[in-house]
């Protein structure tokens, strides 16, 4: 982040917590931000944009109204999200868990490759974590945590046929975050970084020759039509976490704090929902099925693997690699919090 992005942060933070007093007992509408989503897929346009836009308003009887951006319409890369909140620049912002997973590891540890094949092994893990994720997220950040969000379950596209993961061995394949570059590169294969939004040119141009990235967001930017089979095996959910900038967000009116918080647990619980029916929904248009409703029908034939045959790649190469980038206090932690709910303990 530039310095003078992080002087113009700094001033909006200094100029928001100055007005703040003022716009308790201004009777006119708060005007806040807020940045995160990714525009064009199916989750942000049909539940967060509209949430945000028009129910938020309603729900605050007018009192709030909210400015919404994605990532890429505010300019702001989802791994610069972490200081965006601890400057005040926004009152809310979305964190990508993957996106910060290089500065800040244990914020991932919920959503590693190969740990929840479900949204309910999912929910476990999260409510085993959340109160370490509120301590980090407050205390190194200055955001509160509201709600944790997840979508489609990451799977690999591959332009070559493939029986399982476990075929990807000397092909170059795009991940969406360190933590599967760790899987990749157990599996023999090599991983690519490369935006969202460049797949589809970096598989035609050669660049690699799979992509890990959401079934139904992938069918969204047309990987169905550059590539020839698909996996269904959960290779994470590309969570994140909902906040708001601490101070900020205190100042707020009790009661307005509370009525903005019972809509957002409601936001919370259909970004869930709409994950699952998401995953089903990019399984039949990738592969063509007629219950697709939400995307194209593609022609790609659907790899399905047992996942607890891949599972021992957990304790052998995933959380190793985790482990030593996040450091002893993260292994503490995992052996602390997930190791006896696992059986599966983490080494320094």
């Amino acid at each position: 982040m530039g310095l003078l992005f992080r002087h113009l942060l700094g001033l909006a933070a200094m100029l928001w917590l100055a007005a703040a007093p003022a716009r308790a007992a201004d009777p006119s509408p708060l005007q806040v931000r807020m940045i995160g989503g990714f525009s064009g897929t199916s989750q942000f346009d049909r539940i967060e944009q509209p949430f945000w836009t028009r129910r938020l308003p309603a729900l605050t009887g007018g009192r709030m109204v909210v400015t919404q951006q994605s990532f890429a319409q505010a300019g702001v890369a989802p791994e610069e999200m972490l200081n965006v909140m601890r400057s005040g620049f926004v009152l809310f912002g979305t964190v990508e868990a993957n996106a910060v997973a290089l500065d800040e590891a244990e914020l991932a540890v919920a959503d590693l490759p190969l740990l929840a094949e479900d949204t309910a092994a999912l929910k476990r893990m999260v409510g085993l974590w959340l109160p370490r994720i509120r301590m980090i997220l407050a205390e190194q950040y200055s955001a509160e945590l509201l709600a944790v969000f997840i979508r489609p379950p990451q799977v690999a596209f591959c332009n070559k046929p493939f029986a399982g993961l476990r075929d990807v061995a000397g092909l170059r394949v795009r991940v969406a975050s360190v933590n599967q570059a760790d899987l990749l590169l157990a599996l023999g294969a090599q991983p690519v970084v490369m935006a969202f939004n460049r797949i589809v040119a970096g598989l035609r141009e050669g660049l690699f020759d799979c992509a890990i990235t959401g079934g139904l967001p992938g069918n969204a930017i047309g990987l169905h039509r550059v590539t020839t089979h698909v996996s269904t095996l959960p290779l994470g959910w590309a969570m994140s976490f909902l906040t708001a900038h601490r101070p900020s967000w205190q100042a707020l009116p009790a009661e307005l704090r509370e009525a903005v918080q019972r809509g957002i647990a409601g936001l919370e619980a259909e970004m869930w929902t709409a994950a699952e029916e998401d995953r089903d929904q990019g399984e039949a248009c990738n592969t063509g099925d007629a219950r697709c409703r939400l995307g194209e029908r593609g022609r790609l034939v659907a790899v399905r693997e047992n996942p607890a045959l891949m599972r021992p790649l957990l304790a052998s190469a995933v959380l190793p690699g985790w482990a030593r980038r996040c450091g002893i206090h993260c292994v503490e932690s995992w052996n602390s919090v997930a190791g006896p709910a696992m059986g599966v303990f983490a080494r320094w």
